[in-house]
């Protein structure tokens, strides 16, 4: 059939299809571009010379520029300055505490009494608002004021009920380490309340007769048919344990351990000064002169040094630093608390709190070169500075405030204090902590419900909480709230300045672990206290306090600084714009009516 169809012409044109041979090209193109062999290579550089020279060239000018980057990143990293070198720092020596009475501070549950799942709701001003690092919570079973003592509590691991559970304290601690803030507990092993568990008779101190205490001479406190001695006094109903006792040592330690095991990141020894106290006293009164026989024994530093081997020991355990402080408590002397840091061989506490900045201590700016001329330099870093505590009562003063958070040592800022509040009154209305009592020693108003604004609000739910609150602001002609000072138009203030202060020094080398030095050559006058904060390869901190009625005066800071800039002027003044370099180093200072401090970066 196929023939028949070629032959009728159907396909005459069609071409036959065939197959090339492997071994043979279409175009014979096969060695149109070979590879070049090292004989051609040799034929083109005699044929070409331009060629030759040109890649000669290349690779000369390849190594020259290869060992050049290398010679030359040699040099910039001979001559160039190595940063300096930045301390490792632990969180109680970089950041500023917050110290809060947790009864005080703010209540969730309507009962006019502040608890731990308030202040947990107030972590963002805490650590965002202040600015603070760590958390120091003031006894969580305290025996003032007497409205609170409870006979539930048995032992130091537990929390007063108005405060919550322990598990409440963990929940709590939680909360705060998602913020970054470290917590701090209180232990006042020196003074329990009456009736509890823990003044067990065997572990208390008999009172002898004729014997005085911080509060006079009526020392003693009657249980059944015996009398015990109570650094506080009878009408504290607290009694002191006998921490000679091995007992009582040992029940201390383990209180230690629990609440670092409960994610404590430090302990606070309470009225540390009066742990342990000699009995035969040479003189008759607490105010006859410094008791040493009481204060600052041998006995008293040895117990500090036992709870601080348990504190590094549970650091060790948990890879985590601990650190212990200790709190001298109101002893009404103004002196040295350094013994409590113990010796290199046997440390005491991490750190001791000093009331060089307490109210009636002296004028701020004269507080600074007492401070300077009375402390041993060495231990300045290992001091909790502070203005207001638990035992001394808020007061305002930008002098004394600005030192604590501009000079070496850990800062402390007690709860209002950042208000620059200096509250004034009898006593707070009797449904309000702390019930109407004043406490033995100090003041009522280092234990006054923070003031958040003037009706309340913020510091209970509780439904008739406005007119009580209300009543309190006024009575202790409290101007200045939290509401007020962050309201929007409040102009400058001293909420400002604490904000400003705590912010510089969480920023600042020099602040943080820089020297301290009183540049009294820079001082025109005794109206003047100037001193410098200095860290090796960082620019230095000059701090200007200028009193009241000081004259019209011109600095000269060109032996220091080859530049200067203000960071932080309190009151502002149009002369000084902060982070706006001074066109001179020679700087006026006019005449005011008012404290006027200034913080300077100078340029070495």
């Amino acid at each position: 059939m196929v023939d028949h169809l070629i032959e009728d012409g159907d396909c005459k044109d069609v071409e036959e299809i065939g197959f090339i041979d492997k071994d043979k090209t279409v175009d014979g193109s096969e060695d149109e571009y070979p590879l070049l062999t090292k004989e051609d290579l040799m034929r083109i550089d005699r044929e070409n010379p331009r060629w030759r020279w040109f890649r000669i060239s290349l690779i000369v000018l390849f190594w020259v520029v290869w060992f050049g980057l290398i010679a030359v990143s040699a040099i910039y990293i001979t001559l160039t300055p190595r940063c300096a070198p930045r301390p490792v720092q632990e969180f109680w020596q970089s950041g500023v505490g917050y110290w809060v009475n947790p009864f005080a501070f703010k209540n969730s549950g309507g009962d006019l009494v502040g608890d731990l799942k308030g202040l947990a709701t107030a972590i963002d001003y805490v650590s965002e608002t202040v600015g603070a690092g760590f958390v120091v919570l003031t006894s969580m079973t305290p025996f003032y004021p007497k409205h609170l003592q409870n006979d539930s509590l048995k032992s130091f691991e537990q929390i007063h009920p108005k405060l919550g559970t322990v598990e409440d304290f963990e929940s709590f601690v939680r909360t705060m380490k998602k913020k970054g803030i470290k917590v701090v507990v209180t232990l006042n092993f020196n003074s329990v309340p009456l009736p509890q568990g823990r003044a067990n008779v065997s572990h208390l101190i008999p009172a002898e007769a004729n014997e005085f205490c911080r509060t006079g001479t009526s020392c003693s406190v009657s249980i059944g048919e015996s009398k015990f001695y109570s650094t506080f006094g009878a009408e504290s109903n607290s009694v002191d344990l006998n921490l000679k006792d091995s007992g009582v040592l040992e029940e201390i330690k383990n209180a230690t351990r629990f609440w670092l095991s409960k994610g404590a990141d430090g302990i606070l020894l309470a009225d540390a000064a009066f742990y342990v106290g000699q009995r035969n006293c040479s003189h008759s009164s607490w105010s006859d002169s410094f008791p040493a026989c009481k204060l600052y024994t041998s006995e008293t530093i040895s117990v500090i040094q036992e709870l601080r081997k348990v504190v590094d020991e549970e650091s060790l355990k948990s890879s985590r630093n601990r650190f212990l402080i200790a709190d001298p408590g109101n002893t009404s002397y103004n002196e040295n608390p350094e013994p409590l840091l113990g010796t290199e061989e046997h440390p005491g506490a991490h750190v001791v709190i000093s009331r060089a900045f307490t109210f009636k201590s002296a004028p701020g700016a004269d507080l600074v070169n007492r401070f300077h001329e009375y402390m041993n330099a060495s231990q300045l870093d290992r001091l909790g500075l502070m203005v207001a505590s638990p035992n001394d009562k808020p007061y305002s003063d930008i002098f004394s405030a600005a030192s604590v958070l501009l000079l070496p040592g850990t800062p402390l800022v007690y709860a209002g204090i950042e208000l620059g509040w200096s509250p004034e009154g009898g006593l707070p209305p009797n449904e309000l902590y702390p019930f109407g009592e004043n406490p033995p020693v100090g003041s009522v108003t280092s234990h006054l419900p923070m003031p958040w604004d003037s009706r309340g609000t913020n510091f209970s739910d509780y439904e008739g909480v406005g007119k009580i609150f209300s009543k309190y602001i006024n009575d202790f002609s409290i101007t200045e709230t939290v509401e007020t000072a962050m309201a929007a138009g409040r102009g400058s203030s001293v909420f400002g300045l604490t904000q400003s202060l705590i912010k510089l020094r969480k920023s600042t080398p020099s602040l943080q672990w820089g020297s301290f030095n009183l540049t009294k050559d820079l001082a025109p006058s005794d109206s003047f206290t100037i001193f410098k904060r200095s860290a090796p390869g960082f620019d230095s901190i000059f701090v200007v306090m200028v009193r009241p009625g000081a004259a019209n005066s011109v600095i000269d800071f060109s032996t220091h600084c080859s530049s200067l800039t203000p960071l932080v002027v309190y009151p502002p003044n149009s002369a000084f714009k902060p982070e706006v370099k001074m066109f001179s180093l020679k700087v006026y200072f006019a005449s005011t009516s008012e404290n006027n401090l200034y913080v300077f970066s100078c340029v070495a």
